[in-house]
């Protein structure tokens, strides 16, 4: 299914089917297999959107703990470290993600993010290219790698700081 979804992204030019294959793409990614699972996800989105962050932290990591392979696990919790501040944890949830799911225009985005947030302009332009590499439609991502670019700096062996390369898929 999310083969297809991103395969469909990729060509689509109409903003109402762009949103809408976002939105099922997010919707994959949300999907996990077993009620306690299914419980714990919604649990700490809900707790996301209230701000306790704290406890989201704690759900998601349940929720890795019950189910690792869950990508959308380690990038919420990802995005809750972010919003506490904690990038060393943010970055290493985002790795985790993206092992997982090479796709995830999200994740490379929020590591963009953060990247730009440590003064690392080459690593974020990096990880901002992936985003637009799987989502092309991401708004005003050109302008921001192009900012970024201009920066300066050398693209490091490692772009993403995750341990590889490139994400493939």
């Amino acid at each position: 299914m999310l083969d297809t979804l991103f395969e469909k992204l990729q060509t689509a030019t109409d903003p109402f089917a762009i949103q809408s294959l976002e939105a099922a793409i997010w919707e994959q990614w949300t999907m996990v297999p077993g009620d306690a699972e299914r419980q714990l996800m919604m649990r700490g989105i809900a707790e996301m959107e209230q701000q306790e962050l704290e406890s989201a932290v704690t759900t998601f990591t349940r929720l890795i703990d019950m189910s690792p392979e869950l990508s959308e696990a380690w990038n919420k919790r990802a995005t809750v470290r972010w919003l506490m501040g904690n990038f060393p944890g943010s970055l290493a949830d985002i790795c985790e993600t993206i092992k997982r799911e090479p796709r995830h225009f999200g994740a490379y985005s929020g590591l963009g993010m953060i990247r730009a947030q440590m003064n690392e302009p080459a690593r974020a332009a990096a990880a901002f290219q992936l985003a637009k590499k799987y989502n092309p439609h991401i708004i005003g991502l050109d302008a921001e790698i192009a900012r970024l670019k201009a920066l300066g700096g050398d693209a490091p062996d490692d772009p993403l700081g995750c341990g590889q390369h490139t994400a493939s898929r």
